[in-house]
């Protein structure tokens, strides 16, 4: 009996320790963010060239838009991996006819994020463009190309600019052992 109670103890505490220490890791993971955000809002006032009143202004609408952005992020895991095993099996014509609707579902989920995704931008355009010129704010909405070795080359992109994945993406230099580098 008195193991018993011992056990049931240590599993309690145990628990306790795992849900406390996930929590935690939660927090810390937020407060990471976070702090991300204002760095990269921080620097991209710097880029602009941003002085004092303009720069605060800007860089607390950056960090609230960019916390609204990343909010419509999605972690989808699994998906990808679960169609490349059912094309190896065999489906019944039911698991076929599921399957495709899943599939109609992410895309509608997908259109949905990319849809709150724009809305954001809209609104944060407006409000960027009390503090930014119109070429400011184009360049705060879009993806930043900068010259460097003599390309034109994507701040938010692998090295060369270009999307790599896997077979036969990104044109030449795309999926595994394609282009000058070969390999992954």
């Amino acid at each position: 009996m008195k193991k018993t109670i011992i056990l049931a103890v240590v599993a309690l505490m145990s628990s306790t320790a795992l849900f406390a220490q996930e929590r935690m890791n939660a927090e810390q993971r937020e407060k990471a963010i976070n702090e991300r955000i204002e760095q990269s809002a921080t620097r991209v006032a710097k880029d602009l060239n941003l002085k004092d009143d303009a720069q605060k202004a800007f860089v607390a609408t950056y960090t609230a838009y960019q916390k609204e952005m990343f909010a419509t992020n999605q972690r989808q895991g699994g998906e990808a991996r679960g169609a490349e095993e059912d094309a190896k099996k065999e489906l019944t014509n039911e698991e076929a006819t599921a399957k495709i609707k899943e599939n109609f579902e992410r895309q509608e989920q997908q259109i949905g994020t990319m849809q709150k995704r724009l809305e954001i931008q809209k609104k944060y355009a407006e409000e960027f463009g009390k503090v930014l010129t119109p070429q400011q704010v184009l360049k705060v909405l879009t993806p930043q190309r900068r010259e460097q070795g003599g390309r034109d080359q994507f701040q938010r992109r692998g090295g060369d600019g270009e999307r790599r994945g896997g077979f036969g993406e990104g044109g030449p230099r795309g999926g595994f052992g394609g282009g000058p580098r070969g390999g992954f």
